[in-house]
């Protein structure tokens, strides 16, 4: 059920959320950044543009949310201490990007919609502001922000406080770098936007497991990392 923008930010405003958070590969993570805007999958595609496949594409269209935008209200790979599955590019964005009439009514999940077979309306989505307040949980990797009505994108304007990206620590055959590719890249495509936006290498802490998720697939790696695959 949809809720007025101003109720989804009074309640995670109550929850303590301060922040949200959005993943992605590098090289979709760049077609966000040349356009000043998050994008849905499916604006990304209809616009021609490239993307990296996810395994949530089936159930994002079986669901009709193919077109809506996806937010955390927590960092999932500091909180896990493990890699994020949507990639190692994280914007973090202020709580007041959804306190403004442009995002339109705001959706919440209960359920991440790879869940979702069998399971009610009820079950898959918050069902309105009393329900919000009483059962959101600050950083439950399945309760997720929408954004429906926004059209398949939002604009960073003021409220991208910084892009966080994670150091796999590895190179290619011909000794490139992996990390510095990515970020090579990402201040490309901010540059020929005339953005400035601060890019973090992601710190971890000690136990995190992302770097064994980065080393053990070659596949995944340069899908996540390189910026035209």
């Amino acid at each position: 059920m949809d809720m007025p923008s101003k109720h989804v930010f009074e309640a995670l405003s109550d929850k303590g959320v301060t922040e949200l958070h959005h993943a992605n590969s590098v090289a979709t993570a760049c077609q966000f950044l040349r356009s000043r805007a998050l994008m849905s999958r499916g604006t990304v595609e209809r616009s021609g543009l490239t993307q990296t496949p996810q395994s949530s594409d089936d159930a994002d269209r079986r669901y009709s949310i193919w077109f809506d935008v996806f937010l955390d209200s927590v960092d999932i790979h500091a909180r896990a201490s493990r890699a994020n599955a949507y990639g190692p590019v994280l914007f973090v964005f202020d709580l007041a990007l959804i306190d403004r009439n442009k995002t339109g009514r705001i959706w919440v999940t209960k359920l991440n919609p790879t869940k979702w077979v069998g399971e009610p309306d009820e079950e898959r989505w918050f069902q309105g502001k009393e329900d919000l307040e009483g059962n959101f949980v600050k950083g439950q990797f399945d309760q997720m922000i929408v954004l429906r009505h926004c059209g398949g994108s939002i604009p960073f304007g003021r409220h991208l406080k910084k892009i966080v990206v994670d150091d796999p620590d590895l190179q290619t055959e011909d000794d490139v770098d992996i990390y510095s590719m990515g970020i090579g890249a990402l201040r490309l495509a901010m540059q020929d936007v005339k953005l400035d936006v601060p890019i973090e290498r992601r710190r971890c802490r000690t136990g995190c497991a992302c770097k064994n998720h980065w080393r053990g697939d070659d596949e995944r790696l340069f899908r996540m990392f390189d910026p035209m695959p």
